[in-house]
């Protein structure tokens, strides 16, 4: 048992090693003497090699045709996206608005409401509600027909005090944009934006 442990599995000699450097010199240079390789072996390395050259050849493939798939996906979304944008027509009423709105000018934030209280009369009007004002026309909506009444009713009644009371009528920017987004609410109701 203590020869086993003391005894070294492999004596590296220089005989040895030098014969297997000539060996594999001999492999390179086509003279197979040291290694006897049986044609089975050589048949299974060849069909091996093949399967992995065939391999890398197809994922090279593949590889192309996904991303030639994708080009192709992404550049069909683009000219999508292209084809909506010019079906959707800006408003530009409701963008005068806005730039009113959003102006330092106190004027301009009357303005702004005015302007939108003309566009409620004119989307009003377009429905054939009836009534010979924005009033009238409200009252003769019902709240199953514009759930968004109230909205309309209140920034109605700012754009009457600015009316009716003019500079005397004292507004914010913050009371004035909260008027717009009243009447935003009623608008998107409508379909204007």
């Amino acid at each position: 048992m203590n020869n086993l442990f003391t005894q070294p599995l492999f004596e590296p000699t220089s005989s040895n090693t030098n014969s297997f450097l000539d060996g594999i010199l001999n492999l390179l240079h086509g003279n197979a003497s040291f290694f006897t390789v049986s044609p089975v072996i050589y048949f299974i390395s060849y069909v091996l090699s093949f399967f992995g050259i065939t391999m890398i050849i197809y994922c090279l493939v593949r590889m192309v045709e996904i991303d030639n798939e994708e080009h192709a996906h992404l550049k069909h979304a683009c000219e999508e996206l292209q084809a909506r944008g010019k079906d959707v027509k800006r408003n530009e009423r409701w963008d005068h608005i806005q730039d009113l709105i959003n102006s330092p000018n106190h004027s301009d934030w009357r303005l702004a409401i005015i302007e939108a209280d003309s566009v409620l009369d004119s989307l009003l009007e377009a429905r054939d509600i009836p009534g010979g004002g924005i009033a009238e026309k409200l009252k003769n909506i019902s709240p199953g027909d514009l759930s968004s009444i109230q909205a309309a009713w209140e920034a109605h009644l700012v754009r009457n005090r600015i009316a009716h009371d003019g500079s005397d009528y004292e507004i914010t920017q913050v009371f004035a944009n909260r008027t717009i987004q009243l009447y935003e609410v009623v608008f998107r109701e409508l379909g204007f934006i």
